[in-house]
């Protein structure tokens, strides 16, 4: 008994000791870096116990003995519980929540709640803009958002891509603008993909009307980063790049044997024994493997009165082309300064200096074009002359051409609130400048009498562009019970000018470049004083002012209603249509808050939206509205024959111009199934531009002479479509998850208008014109003879019309006016350069520190002309298709007989391609080395990977790329030799401290 007493008394004097709380210590970080999180809350589960994390992320609390469990949430983070056990230590890495972070949605002149938001918007993080190595972020968004069409130009190192926002929309200039951190600009090649935290692509009139007559062709908004506050220490990031371009699709062209036997056929005895000819394979000649580097330093961080950002970037690109190449330093600056509570100022700022060499501007055609029964140089080393077309390798050569620039572009900023925060006033001051240097030169060479320079040659060309944006806004935002309300107005004014000229001069004293300066040589010479090489004037300045404004309205985040309306004045126009009223009105429905739908499990979101509006295009060409006179005409009178300068009236000018202007209806629905797991986004928009303007031809009695063109309001567009934004993420447990994405557009172009000056022509011709753009069918529509094979024999070519010089085994064109006769007016539209679809998926995974991402991109519906095989006025190589020949009845009867040139290549069907394709965009495998690693290294994150892009393309098309674009919308997927898009492989290291 007294052994059970005392073992009693034992047990209940230690139960204190059992019952004792104990100290549980950790830090907890971000799962995807591996940074600390400051103010993390962490909780007791079951009470109301807890802390908050530190600057560097760490915690200590004290825990009883029957509190086993520890949640630690964070905004923005997934919550995360732990079961404690008997650690004394408990770290926890906390997964970003996308679904919350996507919550907010930057809009013009603001931001609202994804619940909110009636608009189109897509959203872009600034991670996915780096995935791919180029010059312009921009490019980074081929396939990844709906609508939304970015296309290479070319393939030439610093070459911007085009930019479409749902489809083509006018005659003229069709990109959107770019607005950095609210500063509005025409495009963001100076930017560093690194520096930017998110991009906002706005589509339809609700969320493009706030930008009036800037909004026809779609707003994307760009915000770079900066420091977050809380976030004591700086976060120092260093990323490095190097990349191996190749040449992706070599062109089957014919080898000096097949060559030769070809032109026997129709020049016989021209190679008498064709096994003896030179083979010279000119595309390995001149297109080589060329290196990319790309160079990423940042520093963030904050304090209590400070936010700053720092970023030095390097990106340089050689040219698979000799002599082509593009360097560029970025430097960007961002800071907020919180003066009080309620007031704080700063500033965002990027600068960026840049080189850019552009190698001979015939070196790609004269590659597709030069005999392949050719060698590029003699024994002694020289370059040989290549027939008709010149050696690409002397183009290379004797060509100098080289950029020099600097640009400038950011805003101070100041904001207050007031009123309790219900107001916000800010005022920003922004400014976009550069300065570029064109030099060129070309030395004495003789290659042959058709590629020499007997004098040698030094152009300059300088130009400078300021730009200078004064934006004044006032918010209101605040909630009355189950209203919230959200208004702003503003006030902007800006002013844009330019300045160039451009200079000669000839006979420097010496080829060496130290010597390439005017004074060198023979007088100066100034060239195209009244326009550019583009077209431009030499000199302009205009001038925009605005008055903008926008109600947000939401009723107990179920019924949502926006109306905005902005009112532009524009120097570009006279007084009587200086001025233009852009409205716009959305409405929203949250179904998904409606009480009928809170036992619907499987269901997370649910709202439909639509929306109308008008909004404008300023990108026209200047000084349109006034006749223009033509100086240094000069004329003899009087005794002596002395000479008389004068001038005389010029291009006449329109008065009467006025803005263009889209309206867009739009209707949407959002949905989220099984926790957000599996997004939908659906979208049908029509969106028509009227007011288009358009150079017309006048009678000459009208004073311009024969051919001359007056611009009018003259053209109608209409684009309509379907966009839909799939989405599917998941983790499956012991760290495996994925996510599958998919992300479609339709498109339908159709003319509906081309009227003017008088009278109707239906019809705007391209260069050279080989695209048409008519009432009915889409713009630049392709233009020429439509094929029907092949004059089997002598009655075929009897019996049907024909152009002179046609014979058996030659092309045979359709006769579409049925007159009997073969002449211009049986041109027809042969296919569209705007593509019916537009589409893009996206695989991911992620395993214990491994990730792996997979993005395809296609087109499907759009032609291509092939134009660099037609138009032959003399002897060039030939693709190798045309072995086919005919050669006697029913040999062949798509391959005419062999030729020179002539009817056969015609721009016709014969040269007008499917431009569909499918493409291997991006490949990328990665590793981020474990904490048990880093921490020994003081390092927060490692990561290391290897990538692929533009790794295949699936395309018929015979030519480099089916993917060319040009800013003309009349002169659209047009292959005169374009320089070729190249495969990427890439290795990259990323670290954080």
């Amino acid at each position: 008994m007294q052994r059970i007493l005392t073992l009693l008394i034992i047990c209940v004097l230690a139960v204190p000791a059992w019952a004792q709380p104990r100290t549980i210590t950790g830090q907890v970080t971000d799962a995807s870096d591996g940074s600390p999180l400051p103010g993390v809350n962490v909780l007791v589960q079951g009470t109301s116990r807890g802390t908050a994390t530190d600057v560097e992320g760490r915690y200590s609390l004290d825990v009883g003995p029957e509190e086993t469990t520890l949640t630690f949430t964070f905004v923005g983070y997934k919550t995360q519980s732990v079961v404690v056990g008997t650690q004394t230590v408990v770290d926890a890495a906390l997964e970003v929540d996308f679904t919350t972070l996507s919550d907010v949605v930057v809009i013009g002149y603001g931001v609202v709640k994804k619940s909110d938001l009636t608009g189109a918007v897509s959203s872009v993080r600034g991670a996915d803009l780096t995935k791919v190595p180029a010059v312009s972020p921009m490019q980074a968004l081929q396939g990844k958002v709906a609508g939304v069409q970015v296309s290479s130009s070319t393939g030439a190192p610093g070459a911007a891509p085009v930019v479409r926002i749902r489809g083509q929309g006018t005659f003229n200039d069709s990109s959107p603008i770019y607005v950095v951190d609210g500063v509005i600009v025409q495009d963001i090649d100076f930017l560093n993909a690194g520096d930017i935290e998110s991009m906002e692509v706005l589509k339809d009139a609700s969320s493009t009307a706030i930008y009036g007559a800037r909004g026809a062709n779609g707003v994307i908004l760009i915000t770079t980063k900066r420091g977050v506050q809380g976030q004591e220490y700086p976060t120092i990031s260093l990323s490095a790049e190097y990349s191996v371009q190749q040449f992706q699709n070599k062109i089957d062209m014919l080898n000096g044997r097949d060559f030769a036997t070809y032109v026997n056929q129709f020049e016989p005895g021209s190679y008498n024994n064709v096994d003896a000819v030179p083979n010279t394979d000119w595309q390995d000649e001149v297109f080589k493997t060329a290196p990319i580097q790309n160079y990423q330093f940042s520093a963030a961080g904050a304090s209590p009165k400070i936010q700053y950002y720092i970023g030095l970037g390097y990106f340089k690109q050689d040219g698979i082309v000799g002599k082509s190449s593009y360097e560029r330093i970025t430097l960007k600056l961002n800071n907020t300064f919180h003066l009080s509570k309620n007031i704080r100022f700063g500033n965002n700022f990027t600068l960026t200096p840049y080189k850019q060499q552009t190698t001979g501007g015939n070196a790609v055609f004269a590659t597709y074009r030069a005999l392949p029964v050719v060698t590029p140089r003699d024994a002694n080393g020289n370059f040989n002359a290549v027939p008709n077309v010149g050696n690409p390798l002397a183009d290379i050569e004797y060509t100098n051409n080289s950029d020099r620039g600097i640009r400038g572009v950011g805003n101070l900023f100041g904001e207050v609130n007031f009123l309790d925060n219900a107001f916000t006033f800010r005022t920003s001051l922004g400014v976009d400048a550069k300065y570029f240097k064109n030099r060129a030169f070309t030395p004495v060479f003789f290659v042959s009498p058709q590629q020499q320079r007997s004098q040698n040659l030094l152009i300059k060309k300088f130009e400078d562009q300021a730009t200078v944006l004064w934006e004044n806004t006032l918010n209101f935002s605040k909630n009355f019970s189950d209203h919230h309300v959200d208004a702003l107005v503003g006030f902007t004014m800006q002013n844009t000018t330019s300045e160039f000229l451009r200079l000669q001069s000839q006979n420097i004293l010496r080829d060496d470049e130290d010597f390439w300066y005017f004074n060198q040589g023979s007088p100066i010479t100034i060239i195209d004083s009244e326009k550019d090489v583009n077209g431009a004037d030499p000199k302009y300045n205009y001038s925009m002012i605005s008055y903008l404004a926008r109600a947000n309205y939401t009723y107990k985040g179920r019924y949502l209603f926006t109306a905005t309306f902005r009112r532009d004045g524009s120097s570009k126009f006279t007084e009587v249509n200086r001025y233009a009223d852009f409205p716009s009105v959305a409405v929203g429905w949250n179904i998904i808050e409606e009480p009928f739908l809170q036992d619907v499990t499987f269901l997370d979101n649910l709202k439909v939206r639509a929306s109308w509006g008008k909004t404008g295009n300023e990108k026209i060409e200047y000084l349109k509205i006034y006749s223009l006179v033509d100086n240094g005409v000069n004329a003899v009178f009087g005794q002596g024959d002395r000479l008389f300068s004068g001038a005389t009236y010029g291009i006449t000018g329109n008065p009467e111009l006025k803005w263009e202007t889209t309206t867009q209806t739009d209707a949407g629905i959002e949905a989220g199934f099984l926790n957000n797991r599996l997004k939908v986004e659906l979208d049908y928009y029509r969106r028509v531009t009227s007011d288009i303007l358009i150079p017309l031809e006048v009678p000459g009695y009208l004073g311009n002479g024969s051919g001359a063109q007056i611009t009018f309001n003259a053209g109608e567009i209409r684009n309509r479509g379907v966009e839909f934004n799939l989405n599917w993420e998941s983790k499956l447990g012991n760290g495996l998850g994925y996510r599958v994405g998919a992300v479609g557009t339709t498109i339908h172009n159709e003319v509906l208008k081309i009227q003017g000056g008088g009278s109707v022509s239906g019809e705007l011709l391209g260069p050279n014109s080989i695209t048409r753009s008519v009432v009915g069918e889409p713009i630049g529509s392709f233009y020429g003879y439509q094929v029907d094979g092949l004059f089997q024999n002598q009655g075929e070519l009897n019996a049907y019309p024909h152009m002179d010089n046609v014979g058996v085994g030659d092309v045979r064109f359709v006769n579409i006016t049925n007159d009997n006769e073969l002449d211009d007016n049986d041109r027809t539209s042969l296919g569209s350069p705007i593509p019916t679809l537009l589409y893009g998926i996206s695989l991911g995974l992620d395993f214990k520190g491994f990730d792996l991402a997979i993005d395809f991109q296609g087109e499907s519906g759009a032609s291509i002309m092939n134009y660099k095989e037609t138009v032959r006025p003399d002897l060039y190589n030939f693709e190798s298709h045309v072995m086919d020949y005919w050669r006697g009845e029913g040999t062949s009867n798509s391959e005419p007989r062999p030729s020179e040139g002539g009817v056969n290549f015609l721009p016709s069907s014969r040269f007008v391609q499917s431009a569909d394709f499918f493409r291997l965009r991006n490949v990328t495998l990665g590793y981020t080395v474990p904490r048990s690693v880093t921490d020994r290294l003081a390092v927060k994150t490692a990561r290391v990977y290897i990538r692929g892009t533009n790794v295949f393309t699936a395309k018929s098309f015979t030519g480099f790329s089916p993917e060319i674009a040009n800013e003309n919308p009349l002169d659209n997927k047009v292959d005169r030799g374009t320089y070729p898009v190249v495969s990427i492989y890439s290795c990259g290291l990323n670290l954080t401290f």
